[in-house]
């Protein structure tokens, strides 16, 4: 287990994902070498020919990203863990995979579902892409 220096954790703000950060902080602390953690929120691309009037799609994304990663850098601050976020906007499972491989991660953990009914569909889908194409080993937490 000792080859685990980097781990990128995935999050969108679901319970599951919180689970996932959970591990990772359990498997970092144990770990020999004080790995290093990246989360990573992934803002969806979203399919939409005109931006809602009055809405500045782009802003609001970026809302969404702190009010996500700001309870996880809560989470991690005092741990004595080194960490960073991130934040990327597209196809999740492909932004994961696409982060994994810039980061250098030695491993992804992520949750098995997302937030929300479709968030969980889709959530089912992106943790079977991302085992399928991620350029190191993954742990999902259910």
């Amino acid at each position: 287990m000792s080859e685990y220096k980097h781990i990128l954790v995935a999050i969108d703000g679901s319970e599951h994902a919180m689970k996932a950060l959970e591990a990772a902080k359990t498997l970092s602390k144990q770990l020999q070498g004080d790995p290093h953690l990246t989360v990573l929120h992934v803002n969806p691309a979203l399919s939409m020919n005109e931006p809602p009037i009055g809405v500045d799609v782009d802003e609001r994304m970026e809302e969404e990203g702190r009010h996500i990663l700001e309870p996880a850098s809560d989470f991690l601050k005092d741990e004595g863990i080194s960490y960073r976020m991130l934040t990327g906007h597209g196809d999740p499972a492909s932004i994961i995979c696409q982060s994994a491989e810039q980061e250098q991660a030695d491993l992804i953990i992520m949750g098995t579902r997302g937030k929300g009914l479709v968030s969980e569909m889709i959530l089912g889908s992106v943790s079977h892409h991302v085992i399928q194409h991620a350029p190191c080993p993954v742990l999902t937490v259910k």
